[in-house]
């Protein structure tokens, strides 16, 4: 029985990666999705940014391997997508979006789905290339982002009922939010840091008058 239940979630994966409108119907009202797919397909994403990173080949390669910081470039990688799904909620209960958190964090996890595949196989593939051919790898990069966004769009619209043109606005309200949620963030860790210091330097005038 649970076998079947996985296959069907994997199916209805499937089925929402070639077929994003119909796909997206379906996880959301007979709640065909999984979060345990999506988290993985998440932590998959990350995982193989850190990979491209290093592993991609020479002739596409730029960055500074030696410098690398694999946590630094996972988390960054993750992180992006989880502040636009709290983003995009926060906008979209406004706009009257009938979407929660759950809805939209499967439809980003599922929507990299593309940018999972080919990443890896440019990662692979870019080690037995030429110059001259890069341009084939570049566009499959491309049309990656291009299925992602497509998928993302699809999706966001199902799931809130939107229409496109709303649908795009809310996109925009999300990166406004987005943009105000790591402002607010800079400033906390900011006054965190600088209430440890003070309590720091307190403490350590107070010993020196005791001792």
């Amino acid at each position: 029985m649970k076998n079947e239940i996985r296959k069907e979630k994997l199916f209805y994966l499937k089925h929402a990666v070639f077929h994003p409108f119909d796909g997206f119907y379906e996880i959301k009202y007979r709640k065909k999705g999984s979060l345990l797919i999506a988290t993985i397909i998440l932590f998959l994403y990350g995982v193989i940014k850190c990979i491209s990173y290093q592993y991609t080949g020479f002739v596409m390669n730029k960055n500074p391997i030696f410098t690398m910081n694999s946590i630094s470039i996972f988390v960054s990688a993750i992180s992006v997508f989880l502040l636009f799904t709290v983003s995009n909620w926060t906008v979209t209960t406004l706009f009257n979006g009938k979407g929660n958190m759950r809805d939209i964090y499967t439809v980003v996890c599922y929507s990299l789905v593309p940018m999972v595949v080919f990443n890896l196989v440019t990662a692979i593939i870019s080690n037995f290339v030429i110059t001259e051919e890069v341009i084939i790898l570049q566009s499959l990069q491309s049309l990656s982002i291009v299925w992602f966004a497509f998928i993302l769009l699809a999706g966001l619209c199902i799931i809130h009922e939107y229409t496109f043109a709303l649908n795009i606005k809310t996109l925009l309200a999300t990166v406004v939010a987005a943009l105000i949620i790591v402002f607010i963030g800079i400033l906390f860790f900011s006054l965190i840091e600088r209430m440890y210091y003070f309590v720091m330097s307190v403490a350590r005038e107070a010993l020196r008058r005791i001792g």
